[in-house]
């Protein structure tokens, strides 16, 4: 962990995070398997220096490949004790996954989670593994409440099953503040419920 734990440690973060696969070790179902012994060793190495290790999920990884989905090759050959993952709502639903199911199906594995909203259901024109079909996906996004997300639904299984920490996201928006603050004030009339 070196100097990302000591600066984790020193800023009083409790997670390190990794927030992308790069392409070229993603490309086969040996390489996901390769990733979960990395982020195995990288969990305990986070575990000694007084973190948690999670991984912040995008769309690819999620379609089958060789009759496995990716993602589940993580979570199942990653220890739950060291590994946690960060789920970003709407990449997984872009990528074809159902938030709730994940949430329901690896409990206490998903520890963070990216909130955000999609103006209309759209999915990646291939697996989500090139940036490019991210780019085709933002004009979608739009602040949580307002698109056609079941965040009520979504947020409520993710605290049931071990999300601590939400942050809301979007990530092209043309008046932030505005954003933010309806983003803000639809979560908190979820807490009031």
């Amino acid at each position: 962990m070196g100097e990302l734990g000591e600066a984790a440690n020193t800023l009083g973060h409790q997670y390190v995070c990794l927030p992308a696969i790069p392409g070229e070790r993603r490309k086969t179902t040996d390489d996901y398997r390769r990733i979960a012994d990395t982020f195995n060793r990288i969990g305990e190495e986070a575990k000694k220096a007084g973190l948690k290790f999670a991984y912040h999920n995008h769309g690819y990884g999620l379609k089958e490949m060789d009759g496995k989905v990716p993602l589940k090759i993580i979570l199942d050959g990653t220890d739950p004790g060291l590994v946690f993952l960060e789920m970003d709502i709407y990449w997984t639903t872009a990528g074809g996954a159902d938030p709730v199911a994940y949430l329901d199906a690896y409990p206490d594995r998903y520890h963070l989670m990216h909130v955000k909203d999609m103006k209309q259901h759209v999915r990646f024109s291939g697996d989500g593994g090139d940036p490019n079909q991210w780019i085709e996906l933002f004009p979608y996004m739009t602040t949580a409440g307002t698109g056609v997300l079941d965040l009520e639904a979504i947020v409520e299984k993710a605290q049931k099953s071990g999300v601590r920490h939400f942050f809301v996201e979007q990530d092209m928006v043309s008046d932030p503040d505005a954003a933010l603050r309806t983003s803000f004030d639809y979560l908190q009339s979820l807490k009031k419920q």
